[in-house]
């Protein structure tokens, strides 16, 4: 193909992704107020509901989530290397994990 006509099919999938994105915008209306009636009832009824052939729905209370900036506990590791620490930087490091992230493509809308 010459560049010409990707182009034209990038403009056409793009328009295509458009359509699909909204679609699943109005999706995601759809369930998130479907999801809060449930909420709704299931916390007239106790907080905790079986129904038959499809599942159990239980209200969760709030949580906290706790993380640390990766970049400052990197920080602090090299500070602590550097102050002679090194039982202690190492004990951070070694609860340090690593996840791979697959590439594709990015999709950054324009404003």
């Amino acid at each position: 193909m010459n560049q010409a006509a990707d182009q034209l099919l990038l403009q056409s999938l793009c328009r295509d992704l458009d359509e699909v994105e909204n679609q699943i915008a109005e999706l995601n209306a759809e369930r998130d107020q479907l999801r809060a009636q449930l909420s709704e009832v299931v916390e007239r009824l106790g907080g905790k509901v079986v129904i038959q052939g499809f599942g159990m729905l239980q209200m969760a209370s709030p949580s906290v989530v706790v993380s640390y900036e990766r970049k400052g506990l990197e920080q602090l590791v090299q500070e602590l290397r550097s102050a002679g620490n090194t039982i202690l930087a190492e004990a951070i490091e070694q609860n340090r994990k690593e996840s791979m992230r697959t590439g594709g493509l990015r999709v950054v809308r324009e404003k």
